[in-house]
């Protein structure tokens, strides 16, 4: 979905609520963005998961490799998986709803942690399938640069996915800004 027809469904969506008939008290609205921020923070172990393969898979390649690029492939990935502990750790502990925060502004927060963490994504996806291409068994020149690149590119093609991803987390991030303004101004 485009951020454009995102865009007109949102705005569509919020003029055409009715106020008065699905008005809920504040304490239900916190109750709720609690329940979400609860939910969310529920995914966060998977991070943790990955960076635990990660770290078993390119630990035991540089074990096992002979070459330098390979070893410094392998350490990339390792690299990677690092990262991955530490914007885990960050996404985690940082705190994504704000005391008294409504449901819109709550659903905002969490667009922008998946923003965050769609940004991370695709620079783990590069740099992990970048060691990947440099671990490729080295011989011929001519099937290993096939091979390394094309482990590259679809390292490539998954940032640019998730780096696109995360632009349309932002466009709805600045959208719901934009109509929380023009509805503080009515």
């Amino acid at each position: 979905m485009t951020a454009d027809l995102w865009r007109e469904d949102a705005q569509g969506l919020w003029q055409s609520q009715e106020c008065v008939v699905t008005q809920m008290s504040v304490d239900e609205m916190r109750t709720r963005a609690a329940r979400w921020d609860r939910e969310f923070r529920a995914t966060n172990w998977i991070a943790f998961a990955c960076a635990g393969v990660f770290a078993l898979f390119f630990g035991w390649m540089l074990v096992v490799t002979h070459t330098m690029l390979q070893r410094i492939g392998a350490t990339m990935g390792l690299a990677a998986a690092a990262y991955l502990v530490f914007l885990g750790t960050w996404i985690a502990s940082h705190r994504w709803t704000e005391d008294g925060a409504t449901c819109i502004r709550a659903y905002k927060r969490q667009l922008e942690r998946r923003r965050m963490a769609d940004l991370g994504s695709a620079r783990i996806l590069l740099l992990s399938m970048t060691g990947c291409a440099l671990l490729s068994e080295s011989g011929p020149w001519a099937p290993w640069t096939l091979t390394a690149a094309t482990q590259l590119a679809a390292g490539i093609l998954a940032y640019v996915y998730f780096s696109r991803q995360s632009g349309r987390f932002q466009a709805r991030v600045e959208e719901l800004d934009r109509l929380e303004r023009a509805a503080a101004s009515f």
